[in-house]
């Protein structure tokens, strides 16, 4: 079983790395936002809400019905991906170009030593960008409280108030919901912001769309705020004699966290690293694996050795590193860009600017596109 587990994570993880250069292709900046949020809420949501029907499912069937259910649905999404559109430009301009007789001309050649780079990218842009490094670490700490809750709500609401397994799963729905609201809060205030900040700097350069990669970082701020709250709320109203619906309230502010952070973080990622957004967010997915691993493991001797107040009120302790780091990135951000080798240096109109430069592949940028950004040029 440990061993099915651990090919079930390795061919599952690409999905989380991929999916910042996907959206990079795909979407510019000022449209990526919806599609960034959609990912993250179903990335999110899903661990959430999973113990709702999972602690049903293992009462009245058994725990082989879960492994089950999930290998179907798995078969099913494993279906679909060949329905999938390519959305890489250079394979899109190459299948274009031979449906038409066309010649096309790629700044990119395959190189041996592909593999190699693609795999010491992710982890030299861990150590050397002081932007991964950081945010992945808070990042990494918030995701695994996800998953160290799904211990400890158990824990706390079975020894504190008696509930049955099915009760206290239906205590994820605080945090799946918190999930939802922090969609909605990233639409009503930071992206708004960030729009905003756009326009602005549009009618400054005459026309260009242009954006810089701290505008993200608002939500960053905001979750930096939200996840400590719920976790204090949750420490000191988790007792015998408080209604269990007031620390079961205290899951909205840290889902809402949870997706504010994520949301912010991979827009911003995108934005700030535009031709190696997948690099930094396989760094980061790799990272905040490994906690989502460890947390649990530790949950239950954690609580059981300090207490279930003391350990709830360290972990609010620890999460609190999260907003004088937003800070950090906000006002500095420019000088941390500006010191990258990766980092975008001044705001662009489009992405293609970053993956096809005039100087390196001239054909490339003055032929006509393709809908998902692929090019060619005629014979």
């Amino acid at each position: 079983m440990l061993i099915c587990r651990g090919l079930a994570g390795l061919t599952g993880c690409p999905v989380f790395a991929i999916c910042g250069g996907s959206l990079a292709d795909l979407f510019p900046p000022h449209e990526r936002g919806p599609m960034v949020a959609l990912f993250t809420l179903v990335l999110q949501g899903a661990p959430t809400i999973g113990p709702v029907p999972s602690s049903f499912l293992a009462s009245f069937l058994h725990w082989r019905w879960l492994m089950g259910l999930l290998t179907i649905w798995g078969g099913l999404l494993a279906a679909l991906m060949f329905f999938i559109p390519e959305t890489e430009p250079t394979a899109i301009a190459r299948k274009l170009a031979k449906s038409h007789d066309m010649k096309v001309s790629f700044a990119y050649k395959p190189r041996p030593d592909l593999w190699s780079k693609a795999l010491l990218t992710p982890i030299t842009m861990l150590c050397n960008e002081p932007i991964v490094s950081c945010t992945t670490i808070f990042h990494s700490f918030v995701y695994g409280l996800l998953f160290l809750l799904l211990e400890a709500y158990p824990h706390v609401y079975n020894s504190y108030y008696s509930m049955s397994r099915e009760q206290s799963g239906l205590v994820f729905i605080s945090p799946f919901i918190g999930n939802v609201l922090g969609v909605l809060i990233y639409f009503g205030f930071p992206e708004p912001q960030c729009e905003a900040r756009e326009r602005t700097i549009q009618v400054e350069s005459n026309g260009k769309r242009e954006i810089e990669p701290e505008a993200r970082l608002p939500g960053v701020l905001l979750a930096s705020l939200l996840v400590p709250v719920g976790l204090f709320w949750f420490a000191f109203s988790a007792d015998p004699h408080v209604h269990y619906f007031i620390p079961v309230l205290s899951g909205v502010p840290v889902g809402m966290g949870m997706t504010l952070l994520q949301l912010s973080l991979f827009n911003y990622y995108i934005d700030l690293y535009p031709t190696k957004s997948a690099s930094a967010i396989a760094a980061n997915s790799a990272v905040r694996s490994v906690t989502a691993t460890i947390f649990p493991s530790i949950a239950l001797p954690m609580y059981n050795a300090m207490g279930i107040r003391n350990a709830n009120v360290m972990l609010a302790c620890i999460s609190c590193i999260g907003f004088p780091t937003g800070i950090i990135l906000y006002v500095f951000g420019r000088r941390l860009r500006a010191a990258s080798s990766w980092a975008k240096q001044t705001s662009v109109d489009s992405l293609d600017s970053h993956l096809h430069p005039g100087a390196s592949a001239p054909l490339l940028t003055q032929a006509p596109k393709h809908r998902y950004g692929g090019t060619s040029t005629s014979a």
